[in-house]
């Protein structure tokens, strides 16, 4: 199949090297390359959220905001 795309003039000279080093084609290259796109599992839905963690002795009563910003602003947390 056929198509046109347009690629920036820097990433085009790096391909057309790296083409020209490895013995390739550019069609080869980018074939290659969009073969590796697509088998390689994506990880956009496989992302989880980063929360941190905050350690804590049981205090009664519940943490407090004030607390919970003195914890992440330090190195240590609450102990």
């Amino acid at each position: 199949m056929k198509t046109t795309i347009e690629i920036p003039e820097p990433l085009f000279r790096q391909a057309k090297a790296r083409a020209a080093m490895d013995g390739l084609s550019l069609r080869d290259l980018f074939v290659r390359g969009l073969q590796l796109a697509v088998q390689t599992p994506s990880t956009a839905t496989k992302q989880r959220a980063a929360f941190p963690l905050i350690r804590s002795v049981k205090i009664e009563p519940p943490l407090t905001d004030e607390q919970i910003y003195t914890a992440l602003n330090t190195d240590e947390g609450l102990v």
